[in-house]
């Protein structure tokens, strides 16, 4: 006989909560796996976003398994049944609550929400750790950023659904990206690769990934160094050469730009274990 689902009010998750904070209309959690952590089949109330920050896990819905991996954007629908099985490592996902009142109200500008799904490339990584970065960032609290950059996750899931029908050259281009993004490439590379002409390739690239080469692979980089920022302790002018930046001025000027954050802030403070006291207090007075 078949359990039925475990079912999870608003703020509340199967794992510990490393820190939580209320921003406008939404609610975004921060949750730490253990080591080969299994959660059983259950659901949500509220509709999510979920981003993995770090560590691999598998996600299983109905009779599909997906691998996760950092910087994936999970896009799920209230009530979806979903199990997770993390790797030895364990790791950490932002979970982003999206309130019945507001999903109501942006409907027709979400329908990747109809079916949920997983989001994978470099701009999702970038979004996602940016609504992390507002999460962590107790100096600026912006919930219009908050709030555009969930639409804008949304107007991406959206265009990443119509680049299934990228050319093979198009999508070999891509993959070598992902592979290699901290080494240093030319465009004339890129184009040999596919077999096509520069400017060909970067207008058709533009056309099927809503951005140019460059800055694709400049959130590849961030994305990269994010990871490096939280997972390790190297020093920020290591993580900056070995994410592909020429030192640690210029990378400062691109991770702030991309991430309204420092290196440094943005370590220390997805770093740190303490609650957020914002959301404590707002929760003892609720």
């Amino acid at each position: 006989m078949q359990m039925a689902a475990l079912r999870y009010s608003p703020n509340c998750f199967p794992a510990p909560v490393v820190r939580t904070r209320a921003i406008g209309d939404f609610v975004l959690s921060e949750t730490r796996y253990g080591s080969d952590a299994a959660l059983p089949t259950h659901v949500h109330e509220y509709a999510c976003l979920i981003v993995a920050l770090s560590g691999d896990f598998e996600e299983r819905c109905g009779s599909i398994t997906r691998a996760i991996e950092p910087g994936t954007v999970i896009v799920r629908s209230e009530d979806e049944p979903h199990s997770d099985r993390f790797n030895r490592d364990g790791g950490r996902c932002l979970n982003v609550e999206l309130p019945p009142q507001w999903l109501a109200s942006v409907r027709e500008l979400a329908p990747p929400l109809d079916g949920g799904g997983v989001y994978r490339g470099a701009a999702f990584a970038i979004a996602g750790r940016r609504l992390h970065a507002e999460l962590v960032n107790t100096d600026d609290v912006s919930p219009l950023a908050v709030e555009s950059l969930i639409l804008g996750l949304f107007a991406d899931a959206a265009r990443d659904s119509k680049s299934a029908g990228a050319p093979p050259w198009l999508v070999r281009v891509r993959e070598r990206m992902h592979d290699n993004a901290t080494e240093r490439v030319t465009l004339d590379a890129l184009a040999e690769i596919a077999g096509v002409h520069p400017v060909h390739l970067a207008t058709t690239f533009r056309r099927y990934y809503g951005a140019t080469i460059a800055s694709y692979l400049r959130q590849l980089r961030i994305d990269f160094a994010c990871r490096e920022l939280i997972g390790g302790d190297a020093p920020i002018a290591d993580v900056a050469l070995a994410a592909g930046f020429a030192d640690q001025s210029h990378f400062g000027r691109v991770f702030k730009r991309a991430m309204r954050t420092t290196p440094a802030a943005y370590r220390a403070a997805a770093c740190s274990s303490a609650l957020s006291t914002f959301y404590l207090r707002a929760r003892s007075e609720a």
